[in-house]
């Protein structure tokens, strides 16, 4: 059995359930994960609630119990408990993005963050069919809003702000892109897509609103009511994407399967030097 620990928001978990998925098939085991963190009320009661958000999808994995945890996670007793704090706080080792060595451990519990394809890529097809929703989750107003969405045309824009802007250490660590950079994606866009129809998804969707303005080919798609699963996956919809420095965004852009997309992404992730999210964004994205 292989048990990955889930942690961090919606695009964070699938991050760490699909890296957890490939390990657990390149060894042919079962894979279980970790949620018990999303219990901790300080998780619950933060600016930005964090809680376990698999479960809509067709995932192949389950949820470990109690006792699997505490077996797994400190397999050699107060000597796996050393490891990781030597790991951790000296080393300073989280796996945030890509490592090749990690794959030639005998890992039974993964922890890290793993932002990069590269940790899965080899079961993409796989991935991309367990990051499936199940029908009931797909509210009626979600059909319909799929539905509507141009095939050929659509340009999903998603612009995060909450934590990114409120929360201190989360806007020194991550910053926020400004209006700037999504209108230069939207230039970038209009001279390589004739006629495209821009879809509009943030957590502060008035203030969208207001900076953006009405255009014919604008749709403002945030309502308060979509589910953050939902909106991912109307972001996925859309043929094309221009995506914030976001996990959650990256991963409407990765799910969409519309073989020549254009996928608009920030040259800088974090306001680190260096980047330690070197390998996050494809190599056939567009950053700018």
């Amino acid at each position: 059995m292989i048990v990955v620990k889930l942690k961090g928001g919606l695009g964070n978990q699938m991050f760490q359930y699909a890296t957890g998925l490939f390990v657990a098939f390149k060894n042919n085991e079962e894979l279980k994960f970790d949620a018990t963190g999303y219990e901790d009320p300080r998780h619950m009661n933060s600016d930005t609630p964090r809680k376990y958000r698999l479960f809509p999808f067709n995932i192949s994995g389950s949820v470990a119990s109690l006792e699997e945890v505490k077996r797994y996670r400190n397999r050699f007793g107060i000597f796996s408990k050393a490891l990781r704090y030597f790991n951790q706080r000296i080393l300073k080792k989280y796996y945030t993005d890509y490592d090749p060595k990690f794959f030639k451990k005998n890992h039974k519990y993964i922890e890290g963050y793993f932002q990069s394809e590269k940790n899965f890529l080899p079961i993409a097809n796989k991935i991309r069919k367990e990051f499936t929703l199940k029908k009931e989750f797909e509210s009626e107003d979600f059909i319909l809003e799929k539905n509507k969405i141009d095939k050929i045309k659509s340009v999903s824009i998603h612009i995060r702000r909450g934590d990114y802007v409120n929360d201190k250490a989360t806007n020194n660590y991550f910053g926020v892109y400004s209006k700037e950079y999504y209108e230069k994606a939207i230039v970038l866009m209009n001279a390589k897509i004739e006629s495209p129809i821009f879809y509009f998804f943030s957590d502060d969707i008035e203030w969208v609103k207001k900076e953006f303005g009405e255009q014919n080919n604008f749709n403002y798609i945030s309502n308060g009511e979509f589910k953050d699963y939902e909106e991912l996956m109307l972001m996925a919809t859309c043929a094309n994407n221009i995506i914030a420095n976001s996990s959650f965004s990256w991963w409407g852009a990765w799910l969409n399967q519309n073989p020549n997309k254009i996928v608009i992404a920030p040259k800088k992730w974090v306001n680190r030097e260096p980047d330690p999210h070197f390998n996050v964004i494809p190599d056939d994205w567009v950053r700018i």
